[in-house]
């Protein structure tokens, strides 16, 4: 179903784009790149909300993470002189330092979360929102208010605008990858059976020996590994930071998620549907611009996304089985 309305738009746009631009090759790469982030989230946010759990934080923590990595490519990859110019010397062992620290951190960050909802015993929708302004904040003072740039050229070159064979973008491919990899977790091993066994009845789970606890820990956990990832892969496309973006993140991963067929309140998990609707928002906001309607309708398609996401769960969870 979620397939046919991506059809649906994409027709839906192409008809009414200037010269069917909408529908052209070069568009299609642009859908992909865009949608790449919203994919890697929504597949992260499948897990926890299949747990029953969520996550209002993972913009900060893309925000956060995207700091730290561009801070330790800037330490690592020359002179002053060279970063300004942004000509490094060691941009090849840089990059992969601002990697790693992007992903470190984002897992550290999911990490406290979920220690956080284990030690307050507090809903995760109360710890993540004051978490989320937590890495804002932390962000803000790591770079005073001011984006990290002039970020090397290669990390752009060999990677965010890179594509596979000259056809696929590489961070569509690693969406698509980690995507198949999350929907074998998920549907084949136990883990993601455990997931879905929190989701519907966390008392049942524990008495069926789930270590609740570190279940909610590792479900975290890869959420925040998911958006270091979804940091380091945002600078190096742009080549800066983008401290006050992000803000809408978390809604739109979750609306993508709950129409993808994923239960808002536990219990029902699908990655693959959630991938699916993950490509919606980049349609819609791509096609709007295309049509040039101002890019700050951006959050009213987000927010209406999300009430029909809602309203879907409501009406699937009344529905008979």
């Amino acid at each position: 179903m979620i397939a046919v309305v991506v059809l649906i738009l994409i027709l839906i746009f192409g008809l009414l784009s200037p010269n069917g631009v909408f529908l052209g090759p070069t568009n299609f790469r642009n859908l992909a790149l865009d949608s790449a982030q919203l994919i890697l989230l929504a597949v992260g946010m499948t897990f926890l909300l299949g747990a029953g759990e969520l996550d209002l934080s993972i913009g900060a923590n893309v925000i956060l993470s995207s700091v730290v990595a561009a801070k330790v490519i800037t330490f690592m990859g020359g002179t002053p002189e060279e970063v300004l110019a942004g000509n490094y010397s060691n941009a090849g062992v840089a990059i992969l330092l601002g990697l790693l620290a992007a992903m470190v951190t984002g897992t550290l960050f999911g990490i406290v979360n979920a220690t956080l909802v284990n030690m307050l015993r507090v809903n995760s929708f109360i710890v993540t929102l004051a978490m989320m302004s937590v890495g804002s904040g932390v962000a803000y003072i790591i770079t005073g208010g001011v984006n990290v740039s002039a970020l090397p050229r290669e990390l752009q070159r060999n990677f965010g605008s890179a594509d596979l064979f000259g056809v696929v973008p590489i961070p569509a491919l690693i969406a698509v990858l980690i995507g198949a990899i999350a929907w074998f977790v998920m549907t084949r091993l136990r883990f993601g059976t455990h997931t879905v066994g929190m989701g519907s009845s966390i008392r049942a789970a524990q008495r069926a020996g789930i270590n609740v606890k570190l279940q909610r820990m590792k479900l975290f956990g890869i959420m925040g590994l998911i958006a270091g990832l979804v940091g380091f892969i945002d600078i190096s496309r742009f080549l800066t930071t983008n401290i006050q973006g992000h803000q809408g993140d978390a809604l739109a991963a979750i609306a993508a998620v709950v129409i993808g067929g994923t239960s808002l309140f536990g219990g029902r998990a699908s990655v693959l549907g959630s991938m699916i609707a993950a490509i919606i928002p980049a349609i819609l906001i791509n096609g709007l611009v295309i049509m040039r309607v101002g890019s700050f309708y951006q959050l009213v398609v987000t927010g209406v996304i999300l009430l029909i996401a809602v309203g879907i769960d409501q009406r699937r969870r009344a529905a008979p089985s």
